[in-house]
C-alpha cells in the first residue's frame, strides 16, 4: 500500500529512473491509475518543482497527475497519475514490421506538435528532452500520448547551460551532451528523429551516412525537405518554433503516398563508402545492414567492433588520479569537479544507450578507482551499469598529495587478470585513465605494456588517457570540435606527454566513428589521448569512454 490508499497489483515497468506500478484506489472504488516511483532522490526541492509543474498541465495528450508522496527516508518518492490502456508507438511500430503509412506517420507527428506547442508556450517553457517512440503511447483509440517526463526541464533563459547533459543518444539533440543549453528547438530536432526513424523502416538518424534524398527516395520532396530542416545540427538553422512544423504537416496531410516495401529495402540496400565499421554487425528489421557495407579489411572488421549486450557486457575501469593539484582551477572550476560531472555524464550516457522503452539491459561493467598514495575502489568491485544507476551521484572523491600511477595500473591489472577469461566473447576492456601529471613510485609504462597485449577475441585491452593540464600540447586547442586529436606528429611541451601517448592505444573506428557522430573531427589512427586543458576535452575524453559498440 502506498500512503494507506493505492495497493500495488503489478509492475508495469522498470527503467533507469525507477519503477512504474499499477494500482488500485482504495477511496475511489478500486479506480485504476499509475505509480511512477523515482529513487535516490537527493534534491526534495527539486522533485516538488517537478511535481507541481506537472499536477498544473492540462491537456488531452498528457496524462493527468493527480496527487504526489514527497521524497522518503530511502530517497524514493512517487506520482500518481492517470491510467492511459493501450501501446507505445515504439511497440506499434514494431509490430507492422517497422512499416507504417505515411499518412499515420504525419498523424503521429501532428499530434506530437500539437503538444509540444502546449509546453513550449507556457508561461515558462517547458523542454521534454527525452522525445523517443517508447514515451510515446496510443491509446485504445489511436491518439497519442506524451509520457515519462523524468527529464523534463523548465527552460530558463538567463542560464548558459544544461545542469546535466542527458538524452537518449538516438533522438537526442546535438547540444544534450555538449556544453550548452536545450531549449524548445531541442524537441523540434527530437521530432525530426522520430520521423526520420518511422519514415526509414527503423533506423537512426544519427547513424545515417548518406543523404536524405537517397535514404528516402520514394518519398515526397516536401517531406524530405521538413526532414532536413528539422534534422540541422545548428540549432538556429532548424524551425525555430514548433507551430511552424505543424504548418508543414498540415500542408502534407492530405497526401495519400505510401512507399511500397520492396522500394524502401532497394534503397536502404544503395551501397555507401561512408558507412562506419560501428554498424558492421548492426542488424536491420528487415535487411543485414552488412549488405550496404563495402568489403572492409579483415583486421577492421575483427578488431574492436565487438558489441556489448546484456550476456556480454563491456568491461570499463576508470583510474582517476586525485593528487593534491587537482584541487587547482580550471577556468572557475575545480579540476575534481569538472572530473566529477565528465564521468557522471558517461555513466548517464551508457545507461541511456543501455535503455529500450523503460527497460534497462546492462550492456556496461564499471570499476572505479581513485588514487593518489593509495588507491580507493569507490565501488567495491565491479557493478553494472543498472546497479550503478540506483546510487545516484558518485561517492565524493578526496584529494591526498601524492600519486603512485603504477600502482593505480597495478590493481587495473589484476582485476582484468580476474576477469579476461569469462570475457572473451565480449567488447574488449577499456581503461580510462585520468591524471594531472607528475607521478611518485615506479615507472607506469611497463605496467601499461603489459595490460595492452592482454586480449580477448575482440582485440587487446584498450588503454585511454585523459591528461589534467595547462601545459601539454605545443599548439594548444582552442576548437575541440575541428581537433583531429593525439597523433603520431604531435609535438608535446615535456616528456611526460610523450609517455602517456605511448601508454594510449589507437582509437578504434568503431569508437572514433561514434565521436564523429557527435561532431568531433578525430582522425584516422589518433590515439586514445585527450589535453585535458578546458573542460568540453575533458568532457570528450570520458564520453569516449562509454563509446563501446553496443546491440
Amino acid at each position: 500500500m502506498l500512503g494507506s490508499r493505492y495497493r500495488v497489483e503489478s509492475l508495469l515497468a522498470k527503467g533507469g529512473m525507477g519503477c512504474v506500478y499499477l494500482v488500485k484506489d482504495a477511496k475511489l472504488n478500486d479506480k485504476v491509475w499509475v505509480v511512477k516511483e523515482m529513487t535516490q532522490i537527493d534534491n526534495n526541492e527539486g522533485f516538488l518543482e517537478e511535481a507541481r509543474m506537472l499536477t498544473s498541465l492540462s491537456h488531452p495528450s498528457i496524462p493527468k497527475i493527480t496527487d504526489y508522496y514527497e521524497p522518503d527516508e530511502s530517497g524514493n518518492c512517487y506520482l500518481v497519475m492517470e491510467y492511459i490502456q493501450g501501446v507505445t508507438l515504439q511497440k506499434h511500430f514494431e509490430d507492422a514490421n517497422c512499416q507504417l503509412p505515411l499518412q499515420d506517420i504525419i498523424s503521429y507527428a501532428s499530434q506530437l506538435c500539437e503538444v509540444l506547442s502546449y509546453l513550449h508556450h507556457q508561461e515558462h517553457p517547458i523542454v521534454f528532452r527525452d522525445l523517443k517512440p517508447s514515451n510515446l503511447m496510443l491509446d485504445e483509440f489511436g491518439r497519442l500520448k506524451l509520457i515519462d517526463f523524468g527529464i523534463a526541464r523548465k527552460y530558463d533563459e538567463a542560464k548558459l547551460s544544461d545542469t546535466v547533459q542527458m538524452g537518449t543518444i538516438a533522438f537526442a539533440a546535438p547540444e544534450q551532451f555538449e556544453n550548452r543549453q536545450t531549449d524548445p528547438r531541442t524537441d523540434i530536432y527530437a521530432v525530426g528523429a522520430i520521423l526520420y526513424y518511422l519514415a526509414s523502416g527503423g533506423h537512426y538518424y544519427f547513424r545515417n551516412t548518406m543523404p536524405l534524398s537517397q535514404v528516402l527516395a520514394q518519398f515526397p520532396q516536401d517531406f524530405i525537405q521538413m526532414l532536413k530542416k528539422l534534422l540541422e545540427t545548428d540549432a538556429s538553422q532548424r524551425y525555430q518554433n514548433i507551430n511552424e512544423v505543424t504548418a508543414v504537416l498540415q500542408q502534407l496531410q492530405g497526401s495519400t503516398f505510401a512507399a511500397p516495401e520492396s522500394e524502401i529495402l532497394k534503397t536502404l540496400m544503395i551501397k555507401s563508402t561512408a558507412v562506419p565499421a560501428s554498424l558492421a554487425n548492426y542488424q536491420l528489421h528487415t535487411v543485414s545492414y552488412m549488405q550496404q557495407q563495402p568489403k572492409m579489411e579483415a583486421s577492421s572488421r575483427k578488431m574492436h567492433t565487438m558489441q556489448a549486450t546484456q550476456s556480454h557486457p563491456a568491461l570499463i575501469i576508470y583510474l582517476l588520479d586525485v593528487s593534491g593539484s587537482m584541487t587547482l582551477m580550471n577556468g572557475e572550476r575545480k579540476r575534481l569537479d569538472i572530473v566529477t560531472d565528465s564521468l557522471y555524464v558517461a555513466l548517464k550516457q551508457m545507461v541511456f544507450r543501455s535503455t529500450k522503452g523503460s527497460r534497462i539491459s546492462s550492456r556496461y561493467r564499471i570499476a572505479v578507482y581513485a588514487y593518489s598514495d593509495d588507491v580507493e575502489d569507490v565501488f567495491g568491485g565491479v557493478k553494472s551499469i543498472d546497479e550503478l544507476m540506483h546510487t545516484g551521484m558518485l561517492p565524493t572523491l578526496k584529494t591526498q598529495r601524492f600519486t603512485d600511477t603504477a600502482k593505480a595500473f597495478q590493481h587495473a591489472e589484476q582485476l582484468l587478470k580476474s576477469e579476461l577469461p569469462r570475457i572473451q566473447d565480449g567488447p574488449a576492456p577499456l581503461i580510462c585513465h585520468m591524471t594531472d601529471g607528475i607521478y611518485t613510485g615506479e615507472d607506469p609504462e611497463p605496467i601499461v605494456r603489459r595490460i595492452m597485449d592482454m586480449s580477448v577475441k575482440d582485440g587487446n585491452v584498450l588503454v585511454e588517457n585523459i591528461f589534467i593540464s595547462e601545459d601539454v600540447l605545443q599548439q594548444e586547442v582552442d576548437q575541440p570540435k575541428r581537433w583531429q586529436g593525439v597523433q603520431d606528429h604531435t609535438d608535446f611541451r615535456d616528456e611526460y606527454g610523450q609517455k602517456l601517448k605511448r601508454m594510449s592505444s589507437v582509437i578504434p573506428e568503431s569508437y572514433r566513428q561514434m565521436m564523429r557522430e557527435a561532431n568531433y573531427n578525430l582522425a584516422d589512427g589518433a590515439y586514445l589521448m585527450f589535453p585535458g586543458t578546458n573542460p568540453e576535452l575533458v568532457s570528450l575524453g570520458f564520453q569516449m569512454s562509454a563509446a563501446t559498440p553496443i546491440h
